[in-house]
């Protein structure tokens, strides 16, 4: 009996020792690593961190970090906002919107099942101060431990952007609006009883986070103008099941998305870039491209698919094919496009140039040159002369008060901007648009095509000064643009050249830090001083900026400063002064 009695307690001993053992293991830190957290990273791409106790909105107490999916924000313009000078100087507004990525770096992370706590060691890199190379604030990035809790986030104005009300007009369905106006409202989330750290602005951060969990913990990463690094750390440690990781976009092949360029939504410019894949400037785009390539046979080829598939082209075109034809030693071709620009009611002195050098010399020029007198002749005659007249008195009333030898007040410019809108709206619907057709082409010197005619500069006053029948007016002109009649897609008119990336200063190319830099756009620009036949090209936005002759160095230091250096365009940059 006693034999039994101490072999029982030794069972007893060895039980209770093996459950102290096991229940020590179970106590033991639990390490995690980089592969771990990337099977639990969610919503890739998605939410970006609203953190309202270090934004500029006013009379908020606020101080909760949310987690914004604002896929769907338009752009306040397409919203329907509209801004306007209080005292009629002119005001754009531009909104560009970019989105950049952060990796997240895990090197030392513990887990205490204890204390229900985690420690997490590493380092977080991107952001928009690492990519864009802009120092002028801080790109700190904060780190969370919390709960998530789902909400609503409402958008207002003056979330977006700050506007002096007593400088610029401000209205939404023509009624003024302020910075509490609520445009949108989007999904979010935002976490409860959080632990919260911050980095360094700059660079590979390091940053290290210790905090209790539960099932429901997540782990977030955020910063300005960053989408989420977002990481469920309670399914990580709760659950034993492997999770997959959500597929997104590789954040080391791209470091930014573009969301807003120039008020436009990116996603609606891929949408009308598919949905008019075979349209007029498809070709002329392809074309020009070509050209830019020396691969004139191609660029020929694709105008003779541009003239086959729209009866009436434009004159620059036109031009550009000739140039095409005769580069390509195909004078045949080249004399038919030459007898299109007689339609134009292009004189023919226009042919002067060197570059027709060899359709002058070619013995068919004789026969050519007496059918394009004829083609000519008729052309003028269907001219609508007094569409002619009447945009040509327009034009003299506009520049008798905006011309640089006699400009007048804001105050006075407007009037006259509203004045002479509301006579073109008019004209246009009685007379129909001043088409090449219509009224001509127009050259300088009798030999240089005119890619922008004179009265362009009435509807560039319109969409600057903004007067009440502006609205009209870009109807009519859409109108117009459907039809090709009006080749809005290449004016300057509609253009945001005062957020233009690409300057030049001083005979040299810059491009915008804040902007990634487009070869094609450069290769455009370099071609402009290097194009000896003449072609006219789509250039895009571009700056030429003044040289201050007084405060030279306040430019220069401008340029090293936010800009970086492209190529040396020309030596001769002085010429832009004397034009």
């Amino acid at each position: 009996m006693k034999s039994i009695t101490i072999q029982f307690i030794i069972s007893l001993i060895s039980f209770m020792l093996i459950n102290e053992a096991l229940g020590q293991s179970q106590q033991k830190n639990r390490p995690f690593n980089q592969k771990d957290f990337d099977n639990n990273k969610i919503f890739d791409d998605i939410y970006h961190l609203q953190w309202y106790k270090n934004r500029w909105f006013p009379n908020t107490n606020d101080t909760i970090p949310y987690f914004v999916d604002d896929r769907n924000y338009k752009g306040i313009i397409n919203y329907g906002v509209t801004f306007r000078s209080r005292d009629n100087k002119t005001f754009s507004f531009v909104e560009d919107k970019y989105m950049c990525f952060l990796k997240v770096e895990f090197n030392r992370v513990n887990y205490n099942p204890k204390e229900s706590e985690i420690s997490i060691e590493g380092t977080v890199s991107g952001g928009w101060n690492d990519i864009r190379k802009k120092v002028k604030y801080q790109n700190n990035i904060d780190i969370f431990i919390g709960e998530k809790k789902d909400t609503i986030n409402v958008c207002r104005f003056g979330e977006i952007i700050l506007v002096d009300k007593e400088i610029i007009e401000v209205k939404l369905d023509n009624k003024e609006i302020d910075q509490f106006t609520v445009l949108d409202t989007f999904p979010s989330f935002y976490l409860k009883n959080y632990t919260h750290y911050r980095t360094v602005p700059e660079g590979k951060r390091p940053f290290k986070i210790k905090a209790k969990v539960n099932p429901k913990t997540i782990l977030a990463f955020g910063g300005r103008s960053c989408y989420s690094e977002i990481f469920n750390i309670g399914s990580m440690i709760y659950t034993t099941s492997k999770k997959k990781k959500t597929k997104g976009i590789k954040t080391n092949e791209i470091d930014c998305k573009t969301l807003i360029i120039q008020n436009k939504l990116v996603s609606s410019l891929v949408k009308d870039k598919t949905k008019k894949e075979t349209n007029y400037y498809n070709y002329t785009q392809k074309a020009e491209n070509y050209i830019l390539s020396k691969q004139y046979a191609k660029a020929k080829e694709t105008y003779s698919l541009l003239a086959n598939e729209y009866q009436t082209l434009f004159t620059r075109d036109i031009h550009n094919a000739i140039r095409c034809a005769i580069l390509s030693r195909d004078f045949k071709t080249a004399f038919i496009w030459s007898e299109k620009m007689a339609s134009k009611s292009v004189e023919q002195t226009y042919f002067n140039s060197k570059v027709f050098n060899g359709l002058r010399n070619n013995l068919a020029w004789k026969s050519f040159s007496i059918k394009y007198d004829s083609i000519l002749k008729y052309s003028k005659s269907k001219w609508n002369l007094n569409l002619k007249q009447q945009v040509q008195q327009l034009l003299e009333e506009d520049q008798s008060n905006y011309g640089l030898a006699n400009r007048k007040d804001s105050q006075t410019l407007y009037e006259t901007t509203e004045r002479v809108t509301n006579k073109l709206i008019l004209l246009l619907q009685k007379e129909g648009f001043p088409t090449e057709e219509k009224v001509g082409s127009f050259t300088r010197n009798d030999t240089i095509l005119i890619q922008s005619p004179d009265y362009n500069v009435i509807i560039r006053h319109a969409i600057q000064q903004k007067p009440k029948g502006l609205p009209k007016l870009m109807e009519l002109l859409n109108k117009s643009e459907e039809i090709l009649e009006y080749d809005k897609e290449r004016s300057s008119n509609h253009k945001n050249f005062p957020n233009a990336c690409l300057h030049i200063y001083k005979g040299n190319l810059y491009n915008n830090k804040s902007c990634a830099k487009s070869d094609l756009m450069i290769n455009k620009i370099n071609f402009k001083f290097n194009n000896p036949y003449g072609f006219i090209m789509d250039y895009g936005d571009f700056i030429v900026s003044e040289y201050n002759k007084e405060e030279p160095k306040e430019w220069d230091d401008y340029y090293e400063n936010n800009f970086d250096f492209i190529m040396k365009l020309t030596d001769d940059w002085e010429f832009y002064e004397k034009n």
